[in-house]
């Protein structure tokens, strides 16, 4: 009996796995089948399309745009206007280039498409100088950047925001802080220097807002008022504003009031900034080799090195402790910005008033940059031949970069064998104890824990003011007044106290360093215009622009350095506790005090 069930259940068994196995043999068939048939109708269903692109009159048009509408998929052609791109036999093909009227085509295997360039943009009034003119009569070379363009990329300056833009306008970011400017260049460098500072005061581009000269901080404007930008490339700058723009001209034009019923506008965004990614380096057992290797191959005394492990890291690599320092340090930044306005007017006058907050802090901890901006406009007619405006733009910026664009260099120099916390949960500030690099290595943590002995902050002040009035004197003949006044104001404040990661030399109160920088300035600009434009038989155009301008610039700066304090919370608010304090020496040639004034 009990052998006669056993043989049945084993037979039930067997059936049940032979089942199994059919069932799954054609479960896998019928995948490749479905598989196979889907290669078969994508081949069938996409399209080798290659195609020539020409103009009206038959010219290849270069580098043209070529996308699968809807998708990212698309390619670029070549100088002769030709391109070849695999795309779905059911879809549609967008067809544009720079200064023509984009096609959309159908997907087959040879397209010849011609475009139409866009005659609007050749009327297109553009600012050259100190006047305007259309796009078709322009002989120099100016490249133009409307202001929606600007704003497809949040950023806190048009620097960042020009980055791929336009041809011969090369930008580099010298800076990892939130707020960081960068260096612009037009046709590249002219000059050779020792320091990027000094490149950048003789190479950089001037940069004319409203037709008066913006000096200073690029962050003190707000991009939210920029209408539009126009750059001067080539000898014309030169020859328009003289030496000044020798690294090329940055015109540009901020929004005005419009005709109509008052509008009030209202734009913000909110952004998550992170590191794109981590710089390679050892961790504990790599690192431990590393030392070994240096010593094993070390030619000049062979065995030995100065770096071996110490006993807090051969304790540590014993207890498997591996920091990634940067794990600990790289965090979440945001990027905010808020603008509100308002904007109306009639025929005999426009106003425009506008209110911006912005806010970006950093992925290295309490680095911060913040702009409040109020900007106001007024246009009135006073008569047929009379008109004036005003236009005042002010900003208040704070910035706070403890530890600057230096602390990812100097992270990843703290050994990888080392507890970041000691036993009672406190930062272990010394990581590299026992090793002959421990008196020059403090913790970056303390970048978080010493947050009040850490200060590297700014504040800046700035109100930039514009007037102009405009006078008709014949049909063909004109006058303009241009008035321009600004004035501006910086503090700077810096305290790196004892045991910090800013000052890891230090290990007492008494080699506590601070720093107090005031700085001001303010200028103005009276520039005196007459244009003459004529028409003769609706083609032939005669301008002439006549110009008497006076500048006068004054500037001064105090900066004075204190050592020892009795405690970190005294900072730099009394230079009076420290032990001495002492102006700033010159650097690189450059006077940290001075009084300058320059024009008439």
């Amino acid at each position: 009996m009990f052998m006669k069930v056993s043989l049945d259940q084993n037979e039930s068994l067997s059936s049940l796995r032979r089942w199994s196995l059919t069932r799954l043999f054609a479960f896998a068939f019928s995948v490749l089948v479905i598989i196979f048939f889907s290669f078969s109708a994508y081949a069938q269903n996409t399209v080798r399309v290659r195609g020539h692109v020409a103009t009206e009159t038959g010219q290849p048009v270069p580098k043209v745009s070529v996308v699968v509408k809807g998708s990212t998929h698309g390619t670029t052609g070549n100088d002769n206007g030709d391109f070849e791109i695999d795309a779905p036999s059911n879809e549609t093909l967008v067809i544009s280039s720079v200064g023509y009227a984009p096609r959309e085509v159908a997907v087959q295997q040879s397209v010849s498409v011609t475009l139409n360039a866009l005659t609007s943009n050749l009327n297109e009034v553009i600012v050259v100088g100190y006047g305007t003119q259309r796009k078709r009569d322009v002989t120099g070379s100016v490249a133009s950047v409307s202001g929606a363009t600007l704003k497809e990329v949040p950023s806190p300056n048009l620097i960042d925001q020009l980055k791929g833009r336009t041809a011969g306008v090369d930008i580099v970011s010298n800076g990892s802080t939130p707020g960081s400017a960068g260096s612009i260049r037009i046709r590249g460098n002219r000059t050779i220097t020792n320091s990027q500072g000094a490149s950048d005061a003789l190479d950089q581009p001037l940069l004319v807002l409203d037709g008066i000269p913006f000096g200073g901080s690029i962050n003190d404007l707000n991009p939210e008022d920029i209408a539009s930008i126009e750059i001067l490339k080539d000898a014309s700058a030169t020859a328009i504003y003289g030496s000044r723009g020798a690294g090329g001209v940055i015109l540009v034009t901020t929004k005005r009031g419009r005709t109509g019923k008052p509008t009030v506008s209202y734009d913000a965004y909110y952004g998550i900034s992170t590191i794109m990614g981590k710089l390679k380096v050892f961790n504990g057992p790599e690192y431990a080799q590393f030392k070994q290797d240096a010593a094993t191959y070390n030619r000049s005394a062979p065995g030995t090195t100065a770096y071996p492990l110490t006993p807090a890291e051969q304790q540590a690599l014993a207890s498997g402790i591996s920091t990634d320092w940067q794990d600990l340090i790289y965090q979440n930044g945001f990027t905010t910005s808020h603008q509100l306005g308002l904007t109306g007017g009639n025929e005999g006058a426009q106003y425009g008033l506008s209110g911006g907050y912005y806010n970006e802090t950093g992925i290295i901890p309490n680095q911060k940059f913040e702009r409040y901006s109020i900007r106001a406009t007024i246009d009135a007619r006073v008569n047929s031949r009379i008109k004036v405006g005003l236009n005042t733009l002010n900003t208040l910026t704070y910035s706070n970069t403890p530890g600057g664009g230096g602390v990812p260099g100097g992270m990843i120099r703290v050994t990888p064998l080392a507890d970041p916390y000691n036993a009672d949960g406190s930062v272990n500030i010394r990581p590299a104890k026992g090793s002959i690099d421990e008196p020059n290595i403090v913790s970056p943590l303390t970048l978080k824990s010493k947050s009040d002995a850490i200060l590297a902050r700014s504040r800046r002040l700035r109100t930039f003011n514009s007037l102009y009035g405009e006078v008709q004197i014949l049909k063909e003949l004109r006058y303009r007044l241009n008035i321009g006044l600004d004035y501006r104001q910086q503090q700077s404040d810096s305290y790196n106290g004892p045991n910090t990661f800013t000052n890891a030399t230090s290990t007492s109160f008494s080699q506590a360093n601070a720093n107090v920088t005031n700085a001001e300035a303010w200028s103005y600009v009276i520039e005196n215009l007459l244009y003459y434009d004529k028409t003769f038989k609706e083609k032939h155009k005669v301008g002439f622009t006549g110009l008497f301008s006076a500048q006068k610039d004054h500037s001064k700066q105090s900066s004075f350095n204190g050592l020892g304090f009795p405690a970190d919370y005294v900072q730099n608010s009394n230079l009076y506790l420290a032990n001495t304090v002492t102006a700033v020496a010159p650097i690189n040639g450059v006077p940290q005090n001075f009084l300058n004034e320059q024009g008439l």
